[in-house]
């Protein structure tokens, strides 16, 4: 009876791990104004949560709330006092054909700003964006097809991202 018990509740939990949901999104103001420094430092943990989120949830699942968090953080890193991201798109081949995969990107290297705020290697910023640009486009039927990412793709499933990063960053030849 004993073993009959511990099975039953083995699998109960293991069908609750095979079926689980991605994370929900951190709950994004409906008003917000960000006019001081003090108005960014206040939101600053939505906006962290918020990124974990865009970097961690594949593409296709609560498409309506991505829309809307992508812009919230876009925002307020667009006029945050605190983050300064500089993207050469020349390093990004899927920059023009894929917003998404760009916003992507984006949200990669704002989130290893943010949880490393003194970093100025350029090398982890690039990096980081791009392991959450292959893992998310991993994920995809639609992105992990596509041409620009092939190499990328190659480089993480190899585990080799930060050398296909380095080589990107030392050539604007395309990898």
């Amino acid at each position: 009876m004993y073993k009959f018990l511990i099975t039953t509740l083995g699998l109960l939990m293991l069908n609750t791990a095979v079926f689980a949901q991605p994370g929900r999104c951190p709950k994004i103001p409906e008003k917000y104004v960000w006019e001081s420094e003090a108005d960014y430092k206040k939101d600053e943990d939505v906006v962290k949560k918020t990124l974990k989120w865009l970097c961690q949830t594949p593409y296709g699942i609560d498409v309506e709330q991505r829309g809307l968090a992508n812009a919230y953080v876009l925002e307020w890193l667009a006029g945050s006092p605190s983050i300064r991201l500089e993207i050469n798109t020349a390093h990004i081949q899927f920059a023009e054909s894929t917003p998404d995969l760009f916003f992507s990107f984006i949200h990669g290297m704002a989130l290893y700003k943010m949880e490393h705020p003194t970093a100025k290697d350029e090398l982890s910023l690039y990096n980081n964006g791009f392991t959450v640009v292959a893992e998310l486009a991993a994920q995809s039927k639609e992105y992990s097809k596509q041409k620009e990412l092939k190499d990328l793709l190659k480089a993480y499933k190899k585990g080799k991202v930060k050398d296909y990063t380095r080589a990107v960053l030392n050539t604007n030849e395309k990898i």
